[in-house]
């Protein structure tokens, strides 16, 4: 079986999983911890506060659930503006592996070597390395995601690398 797909990554999509990467890794549970605390502790204690420690609290309080997704959703963007992004990148899935070219360039990676993979409602993510993945949209799989999520999990041992979401 041969599965092909066309991607050109759109700001949603990428947004969507620069904010999953990050918040699913133990740091950014812990800086939303963070922040969720500081937001208890003003609520519950403000009067107990400097003005000082009240600002402190407020930014940090904001900057795991504000102002990081913020920086996440610029960065996002500025990747969008790179001419490698302005064309879209062709997946081939088969028996072998994966086969990702654009224009005249190509990379094939046997399924041994897939990290990763990451299945989600309206996206899949195929982790090559601990922080970089390609992004497949539901959306731009032309009807065949389910088929190609199948695909991936019966060439990846999906149970033990990968999630349903």
């Amino acid at each position: 079986m041969e599965i092909e797909v066309d991607v050109k990554l759109d700001a949603g999509s990428l947004n969507r999983f620069l904010i999953y990467h990050n918040y699913m890794r133990v740091s950014g549970i812990i800086g939303l911890l963070l922040s969720l605390a500081a937001i208890v502790a003003l609520c519950f204690k403000w009067g107990m506060w400097t003005t000082t420690q009240r600002c402190l609290l407020v930014v940090l309080a904001l900057l795991f659930t504000v102002l990081q997704p913020l920086m996440l959703i610029s960065k996002g963007k500025k990747q969008l503006a790179m001419d490698e992004f302005q064309i879209p990148f062709h997946y081939c899935f088969n028996e072998n592996g994966v086969t990702i070219s654009q224009q005249d360039q190509s990379q094939s990676f046997t399924w041994e070597e897939i990290r990763k993979t990451v299945f989600r409602k309206d996206a899949l993510y195929v982790y090559m390395s601990s922080v970089s993945a390609f992004v497949i949209p539901r959306e731009q799989c032309g009807g065949r995601f389910d088929e190609l999520v199948g695909l991936i999990k019966d060439r990846t041992s999906a149970g033990s690398k990968g999630r349903q979401r």
